[in-house]
């Protein structure tokens, strides 16, 4: 494992909280999420000189669209990319049964992406998000994966638990204080309504899957090589410092600390910091 301190580099022109991309791109079904294509499905081919692709996996309240800029990002840079919608997701309905969908419910959503997308890929799991997508790497064969902020799974030692919540409904969207607090690190004035309009609320066994540690996964059954990627303004009622460093550890990934950078730092003021990183250790292990 190695670590690093990185500190954020300057965003140009694009509206971090600009989403719209997402709402062009083509779309495909995958389980009961869907697929947000950043580059045409084709390119995500079988071959020895294939380049492996990104699965971005979402976490909690979010999206397929919270990658968007990532979505374009990665496409421009010539890598095969795609965001999932996992179920009750992004702007997939929330059937009576979401109330009892849990993260092992979430990651079939992202085996079955897997399953369409041809040809390697790099499984990048975001928050709440890394935990499907660990879960997934153990199901299926991966080239990488990538955690960005991820919730601790029930086996690391000294994790840390949080408060449950009631399990009788869904759990209302966060308001737009946390949103600028946590999710952005940004000031209390900050327009945040295009967030607002897109997360979604948030079945409770999620929730409670990672507040309570209620889902281990198996670092041997992983043999991938990984990064994980910390964020330097993250909460730490929620990351405590070292938590992060430890994810890395119990897996044997690389980790990388992103100084300035909020936990939603793939729609950060500076999310391209968190994507250059991303693309550099993805030329670094892969050409």
């Amino acid at each position: 494992m190695t670590t690093a301190t990185l500190a954020p580099a300057a965003s140009l022109g694009i509206d971090p909280l600009d989403f719209g991309l997402a709402d062009r791109l083509a779309t495909r079904p995958a389980g009961q999420g869907r697929l947000l294509i950043g580059k045409a499905a084709d390119a995500f081919t079988s071959g020895p000189c294939a380049r492996p692709g990104l699965l971005f996996v979402p976490g909690a309240y979010h999206g397929a669209w919270c990658f968007a800029h990532y979505l374009d990002y990665f496409a421009h840079a010539g890598l095969a990319c795609a965001a999932v919608d996992v179920r009750g997701h992004g702007p997939l309905p929330q059937h009576a049964d979401f109330i009892r969908a849990g993260i092992a419910d979430l990651a079939q959503d992202v085996i079955a992406a897997l399953d369409v997308l041809d040809g390697p890929v790099i499984v990048v799991g975001h928050s709440m998000g890394a935990l499907p997508a660990l879960l997934a790497a153990t199901q299926r064969p991966v080239t990488g994966v990538i955690l960005m902020a991820p919730s601790p799974p029930a086996n690391l030692p000294g994790a840390l638990a949080l408060p449950p919540v009631p399990e009788d409904a869904v759990r209302r969207a966060p308001a737009d204080t946390e949103i600028r607090a946590r999710f952005l690190a940004t000031s209390p004035e900050r327009d945040v309504s295009a967030v607002m309009r897109r997360i979604t609320p948030e079945s409770p066994q999620v929730l409670n899957d990672r507040y309570l540690l209620r889902v281990p996964v198996d670092p041997a059954a992983i043999t991938a090589p990984g990064l994980c990627l910390e964020a330097g303004l993250d909460t730490h009622d929620r990351h405590p410092p070292g938590q992060d460093r430890a994810i890395a550890r119990l897996f044997g990934f690389d980790h990388a600390v992103l100084a300035g950078q909020p936990h939603c730092m793939m729609y950060g003021d500076d999310w391209r910091a968190s994507a250059s990183v991303i693309l550099d250790w993805h030329r670094k292990r892969f050409g």
